[in-house]
């Protein structure tokens, strides 16, 4: 995995990068085919408090046979996403009573099923790329090195301990009366910058709701 700058001051985080591009990088295959993976991330800081980098957009994509190899599926996200769900996977694949479907609304039957964008749990419980190692070991696609297990939960655990901490600070209220529901005393901060910029992340959640409920989709800030 490398790093990089774009021209737009976004952090670009991939394997194998040339340039600003992602290249797959080979896995430990448990046959002789070889097994791929392809991650590419870019991030900037978040548009609220401008103290925290965020996941603008990223792929991760799983390649099977030799260089160059074929893209089996991969797992989306893309921030403020217009159409389709922001988290989601596409999987390359063919099913002939789809496609027939797919012909009867008029639309392609090429590639039918790759086009579908499934939901994966959001802008905060999307899959890791932990989950994804992990799923190639447990299921026998990869011979991983000893000790994989540990190193991916360490890992992972740190990854969605900081989506939990993402979800409070967008979530005061709610955490709020949890943590009083379960008998804790919650003291409001006494510092007049923090507090406003508390109301602000609140208010701007109530207002990206309220443009959800009008169908309207969330602008996003830059």
């Amino acid at each position: 995995m490398g790093g990089k700058l774009s021209p737009d001051n976004q952090a670009i985080v991939g394997t194998r990068l040339q340039g600003l591009r992602s290249q797959p990088v080979r896995m430990r295959s448990a046959g002789r085919t070889d097994i791929w993976v392809d991650v590419h991330c870019r991030l900037a800081f978040d548009e609220h408090e401008g103290k925290f980098l965020a996941v603008q957009g990223s792929v991760c994509g799983l390649y099977i046979g030799y260089e160059p190899p074929e893209l089996l599926l991969h797992y989306d996200f893309e921030r403020d996403k217009e159409r389709y769900a922001e988290a989601h996977i596409q999987v390359c694949a063919r099913h002939s009573t789809f496609e027939r479907y797919l012909v009867e609304l008029g639309r392609k039957e090429v590639n039918g099923l790759h086009k579908i964008h499934l939901p994966v749990g959001g802008r905060r419980f999307r899959p890791s790329l932990e989950d994804l190692l992990e799923c190639l070991a447990v299921e026998g696609l990869v011979d991983p090195k000893r000790g994989w297990e540990d190193v991916l939960e360490k890992s992972r655990r740190e990854y969605r301990l900081r989506q939990v901490a993402a979800v409070v600070r967008r979530n005061v209220g709610t955490a709020v009366r949890e943590l009083e529901r379960l008998g804790y005393t919650v003291n409001p901060p006494k510092e007049k910058n923090l507090v406003a910029r508390i109301r602000n992340l609140v208010a701007s959640r109530q207002r990206d709701e309220e443009d959800i409920k009008k169908g309207r989709r969330p602008v996003a800030k830059r």
